[in-house]
């Protein structure tokens, strides 16, 4: 039995089954989404790219959802789905926005005009037109495209095998998670540590470039509680989110400079002697070349650097040195930095510096998703050995604009296929990214459930199950629990899950190996077949029963309470000679002197939405209405300079695009930096384009994620 996968952020995304349902098991589908047209309820899972993985209750009646909830006996989702969820059934299952029909374009590209085409016709023609690029220019002159709009293991990426079989190009799904995955697995050789729970037991916290309050609610509650506790929050970010106001100290640097504030810790601790020198002396290697290297990030030079106080340096070293115990929680808005892996790098070095591993609650907290590698059996998701020798080349999703328009990439791209993701709106260099949607010889298929900005260039449209009409199971990146999606319903219109798509093109272009024709049932079974001790007592009918289920992780989880570091020799790597470079340094990104003079403000880039997530329900009146107008920070210094007030309309522009927003003065960035949130869509704000039309497709130093928040731009008042 093949139960065991190393997983990271990437392939997390990745893995997904191949095949639909397969017609033996079309009459146990049938009577699960239908019996009797009686009243029956089933447990399902939020399948969005989000690390709470909430657990949820479905009752339907001929059909139709009469009570969608949270289970409150679930002990993290605890009988709340947060506002972009709460109402999934009608926003999106039900919406009378929802594509139920496949659409072929008849208008231009980016139009949004389509007429309707059968299933048999749609597939049929994309089949020849496939067909023949890959006869004419090569199988990797076709790109898939998908991400984590579904990250349900049998959704998240139906195509691997359909596009190993025909040689395409490889997409590396790296654009979140990817470098701060890289600089942790550096220096700790795991991503898993604190868990969510645990939190619980932690008595000085630090968010680090994180904002639970918008975007991991659940965590945020647990945090709250502990508060009560007299746990103190400190909030490490260049922005003041809403989690940072209600925090106890917001230290807020200047963008991209956390590798200096993490290392000038590190001079701190070591110089005033709060280190736990025994914890060092026995797990981690590498102290006098990190003891050295830090001797030119002072207090003083760090605050240079950050534009912090020298005694806010000095005092958070201080107290997170002797919180008891305390904790580092960091996600992925720390990573879209030039310095981006490096900084994830240096603050997981601060936990092993302190010895604050050896408490239940102390430590780094990050991701979970090498809990599931480690516990289901994904024997069916595996690529096959046949096809595993086959060697394409990869393109990184970051810079998707220059691989739909290069022209020395040989061959060029002429079919592209996206499912699971709205790149127009999600992708840096937005502009060039529409510049390469916009190309009559790109064949582009887009599988959604609305006309998204990306659907509108796309030459065929088909019409994707939600999360209430297809089987899945779901792991989390944020937690250890395994959740169990049952489909509530039968298809509305002619809605087909992806792999139902990829099994009718399989077909359809004479394809008959059998791992291109698995069953959704059979896959999700597969993985719970797995005798590894993390999935022990949980099996297919149990946690169908029951909707979620902890992985059975030991209750007092300290990973690292004696080293125990991963693949690094089981110990915390504070310098590594193998690794290029060899120890985390500050390397700012350096602008030229033409950009400083044209664009003098910093530009950030955030997740600041509470009820968008990236570009989801970002077309929902609803959720827009509530969300209100996109706005700029801006600090009052430099908006006066510019003559700016509150309220005033703006353009904020770049060499890569322009932007409308209006004013929003109320100091929550610093001098010099302005930001603005990601995820409304282009085709909804004045002048067609959004925050990603000012970003760039600058790669991280390690571990091939989008450098974000390296842009630059100018503000004038329209």
């Amino acid at each position: 039995m093949a139960a065991s996968k190393e997983i990271t952020r990437r392939n997390f995304l990745e893995m997904s089954t191949q095949g639909a349902v397969g017609l033996s098991l079309m009459p146990l589908i049938a009577s699960s989404c239908s019996e009797a047209n009686a009243s029956k309820t089933v447990n399902g899972a939020c399948c969005l790219d989000c690390p709470d993985s909430c657990s949820w209750q479905v009752t339907v009646a001929n059909n139709q959802v009469t009570d969608f909830k949270a289970p409150a006996e679930h002990p993290f989702t605890a009988g709340k789905l947060c506002d972009k969820m709460a109402n999934y059934p009608t926003d999106v299952t039900y919406s009378p926005k929802r594509l139920l029909n496949p659409l072929k374009r008849i208008g231009k590209k980016g139009e949004g005009k389509f007429e309707e085409i059968t299933w048999e016709k749609a597939i049929s023609e994309i089949s020849a037109q496939l067909q023949t690029i890959i006869k004419e220019k090569g199988g990797e002159a076709i790109l898939p495209f998908s991400y984590g709009g579904n990250e349900g293991k049998v959704q998240i990426n139906a195509g691997d095998n359909f596009f190993a079989q025909i040689g395409a190009t490889q997409l590396e799904r790296s654009i979140c998670g990817g470098a701060v995955e890289a600089g942790i697995m550096a220096t700790n050789g795991q991503t898993t540590g604190v868990l969510p729970e645990d939190i619980i037991h932690s008595r000085y916290i630090v968010l680090w470039g994180t904002n639970p309050v918008h975007s991991n609610q659940h965590l945020w509650t647990i945090i709250e509680k502990v508060r009560t506790k007299g746990a103190k929050l400190v909030v490490i970010d260049p922005f003041q989110s809403q989690t940072a106001v209600q925090a106890d100290w917001h230290i807020q640097p200047l963008p991209g400079t956390d590798t200096a504030l993490a290392l000038g810790l590190v001079h701190v601790i070591l110089n005033e002697k709060l280190q736990d020198q025994d914890y060092i002396d026995k797990y981690t290697t590498g102290i006098e070349e990190l003891t050295k290297h830090v001797e030119r990030y002072s207090p003083w030079a760090v605050a240079q650097i950050t534009g912090l106080n020298e005694t806010d340096i000095t005092q958070l070293a201080r107290e997170y040195a002797k919180g008891s115990p305390s904790l580092i929680r960091v996600l992925i808005g720390l990573e879209h930095q030039a310095n981006g892996a490096s900084a994830a790098r240096a603050i997981a070095m601060l936990p092993a510096l302190t010895g604050a591993w050896k408490q239940l609650g102390g430590g780094l907290m990050n991701m979970t998703y090498e809990l599931f590698g480690d516990a289901l059996n994904y024997q069916l998701l595996d690529t096959p050995e046949v096809l595993k020798n086959k060697k394409t080349r990869k393109v990184n999703m970051v810079q998707l604009g220059k691989a739909l328009t290069s022209k020395e990439l040989k061959p060029a791209i002429h079919a592209f296929l996206v499912f699971n993701a709205n790149p127009a709106v999600t992708m840096p260099n937005q502009n060039l990214v529409v510049k390469g949607l916009e190309r009559e010889d790109l064949l582009t298929i887009v599988l959604e459930h609305f006309l998204t900005d990306t659907a509108r260039y796309a030459d065929y449209v088909f019409p994707a199950t939600t999360a209430l009409e297809n089987w899945d199971l779901l792991t989390s990146y944020g937690t250890p629990y395994l959740t169990f999606n049952e489909p509530a319903i039968e298809p509305l219109g002619q809605s087909k899950s992806n792999t139902e798509f990829f099994r009718l093109l399989s077909k359809a272009m004479g394809f008959t190996e059998k791992y291109l024709y698995h069953a959704d049932l059979d896959i999700v079974k597969s993985l719970l077949d797995s005798d590894k001790p993390y999935l022990k007592g949980i099996t297919f009918e149990s946690l169908r029963k029951t909707g979620w289920a902890k992985l059975n992780v030991t209750e007092k989880w300290t990973p690292h309470a004696e080293g125990n570091f991963g693949k690094l020799g089981g110990k915390c790597k504070l310098y590594d000679a193998d690794q290029n470079p060899p120890i985390a340094d500050y390397v700012p990104f350096s602008y030229s002197a033409e950009d400083l003079t044209k664009y003098p403000l910093h530009l950030l880039t955030v997740k600041s939405t509470k009820n968008f997530l990236n570009s989801t329900r970002a077309n929902h009146e609803k959720h827009t209405k509530k969300e209100g107008k996109p706005y700029l920070d801006i600090h009052e210094a430099d908006a006066k300079t510019r003559n700016i007030a509150e309220g005033d309309e703006l353009k904020v522009f770049n060499q890569r695009g322009e932007v409308y927003l209006t004013a929003r003065i109320k100091n929550k960035v610093r001098k010099g930096v302005v930001c603005m949130p990601q995820g409304f869509w282009s085709s909804l704000m004045k002048g067609g384009s959004s925050a990603n039309a000012l970003t760039h497709d600058l790669l991280t130093d390690m571990g091939g994620s989008a450098a974000l928040q390296e842009a630059r731009v100018e503000v004038v008042k329209v």
